[in-house]
């Protein structure tokens, strides 16, 4: 791999540095699908939300895809043609987004905006790594990364319900490929084209596994994603995805062990540091799970979408905080296990304030502090697994374990995690109804029979508040169990002298 400076010699570091910022922020945010306008477009096309909810982690999915296969397209193609790749691939497949009204293009779209934005992104990452850090030191250049990538996709999030719900969904689409436009503009100017000295065959590539690992993940997103919609093992096509999920993942394994230029080198699941960390993002999905503050706000406070994604915003301090805080902290060469149970205590507070404050007098308000804490749990926890996940890690091997981090943090971790809270969340609001039901009989209904409907609501709001608070109950004993197995495996460990990080 051969690296060269991004610009033009001409150009000024006064120039290079917004350049820089305008390109990381919109490559890193310019995603097909957002959480802000998914509501809109699936009431709009009359489809189940669903089918959005796949196209948002085929993105990371695609991203995950994207890392693995990015470094031989480095070894064969210049930087600034895999650049301007990945900016028009991403202005012509949001341009699929905003026109088509078939979930499945849709969903490829996402995939492949996801797999193309990567070419663009490791480009640019690299010019900022050396900016933070001469000695390409990540630790110095997460926190920046993470702020940008959080902070960055939240502020979208919340634009792009404004949008559509002060004009209409496609209006975000708009948004998006003018600034996608324009960081082509910006590439085409001031990006300087090396020729390279040396080119690696395409053909040693293994676009075969790349083939099954994403028909894999991508069943898997479909069997996890529905299963609440349709009955789970009760549908024909569910069964189907999930096996044949599982068996294209086996039979990726079998092809990575038995090809000399593997996609995905198996001997990094040997790395302690890879698996313990690609765990800890799995846990993570359990407590960062943005269905548990959605299911309260708007189906107990009945908050409009906008105001919804307006709650996200709160998180944008906290991120700030513990992104400076991680800066700091690995500056300084602390422990740095000390980030990641804090990481996770902050994630038990959130969720008991929360828990303490279900109710329908909650206001807008009382959101601030938890999501602030949130927001802080989320950074140090993206950062501190994030580094010790891929820590002393061959640099060949880097983006091989980015990738896999990818896939397990934001779809594994998330995606499927926020699935099956959705639907312990679904059953046990029916179980609460019917309990509640089972207890009312005329007499009880205030107005009599004209008061049904108001106090059939009133039930289901009662309902969603005793399944929310459950489960919350559940989140916040798991969390505190974590913390304390990570704590004495801190102390343990910090008394043989051989912490884990």
């Amino acid at each position: 791999m051969e690296l060269y400076d991004l610009f033009y010699k001409w150009v000024p570091v006064w120039v290079r540095l917004p350049v820089l910022f305008i390109l990381f922020f919109v490559i890193l945010t310019a995603n097909g699908i957002f959480l802000g306008n998914s509501g809109d477009i699936s009431n709009d096309l009359g489809v189940y939300s669903e089918a959005y909810t796949q196209s948002f982690n085929a993105i990371y999915i695609g991203m995950g895809l994207g890392l693995l296969f990015d470094l031989r397209l480095k070894m064969r193609f210049t930087s600034k043609k895999l650049l301007l790749f990945g900016l028009f691939s991403l202005l012509v497949l949001n341009i699929v987004c905003a026109t088509t009204g078939n979930t499945s293009v849709f969903i490829i779209a996402c995939l492949l905006i996801g797999f193309t934005k990567m070419m663009a992104l490791t480009e640019v990452y690299v010019i900022w790594l050396l900016v933070w850090s001469k000695q390409l030191d990540t630790s110095r250049m997460y926190p920046f990364v993470y702020f940008t990538a959080l902070a960055g996709l939240h502020f979208m999030t919340w634009l792009t319900s404004v949008l559509a719900f002060e004009y209409n969904w496609r209006y975000a689409y708009i948004c998006v490929l003018i600034m996608v436009a324009v960081c082509i503009i910006l590439a085409v100017v001031f990006v300087e084209e090396h020729p390279l000295k040396k080119k690696i065959p395409f053909y040693q590539v293994d676009t075969i596994g790349l083939i099954l690992l994403a028909t894999a993940m991508m069943l898997l997103n479909y069997a996890f994603v529905n299963g609440r919609v349709e009955d789970w093992f009760s549908s024909r096509a569910i069964i189907a995805s999930f096996w044949g999920g599982i068996a294209s993942f086996i039979l990726f394994l079998i092809r990575q062990l038995n090809i000399k230029r593997p996609i995905f080198n198996l001997a990094l699941l040997r790395r302690r540091n890879l698996r313990f960390g690609l765990f800890l993002f799995v846990l993570l999905g359990f407590f960062s799970v943005s269905t548990f503050q959605s299911s309260f706000s708007a189906g107990t406070l009945h908050y409009e979408s906008m105001r919804n994604m307006e709650l996200n915003l709160y998180m944008v301090p906290g991120i700030l905080a513990g992104c400076v805080l991680c800066w700091f902290w690995y500056y300084f060469g602390l422990d740095a296990d000390i980030l990641i149970i804090s990481g996770f205590l902050s994630f038990v507070v959130y969720h008991w304030i929360m828990y303490l404050g279900f109710s329908n007098q909650f206001a807008l308000e009382n959101f601030w502090l938890p999501a602030l804490i949130k927001g802080f749990g989320t950074a140090l926890i993206y950062i501190a697994v994030g580094l010790y996940t891929n820590k002393k890690l061959p640099l060949t091997l880097v983006m091989t374990g980015a990738g896999a981090m990818i896939i397990v943090r934001s779809f594994i971790g998330s995606g499927i995690c926020g699935a099956m809270y959705g639907f312990w969340y679904y059953q046990e609001r029916i179980r609460h109804f019917e309990q509640l039901a089972l207890q009312t009989d005329q007499s009880s209904i205030p107005g009599g029979p004209a008061g049904v409907s108001n106090y059939f609501v009133s039930l289901q709001q009662q309902a969603s508040l005793t399944a929310s608070k459950e489960l919350t109950g559940y989140i916040i004993l798991g969390g505190l169990v974590l913390v304390g197995l990570l704590t004495v495996k801190y102390l343990y460990q910090k008394q043989k002298g051989t912490l884990f990080t």
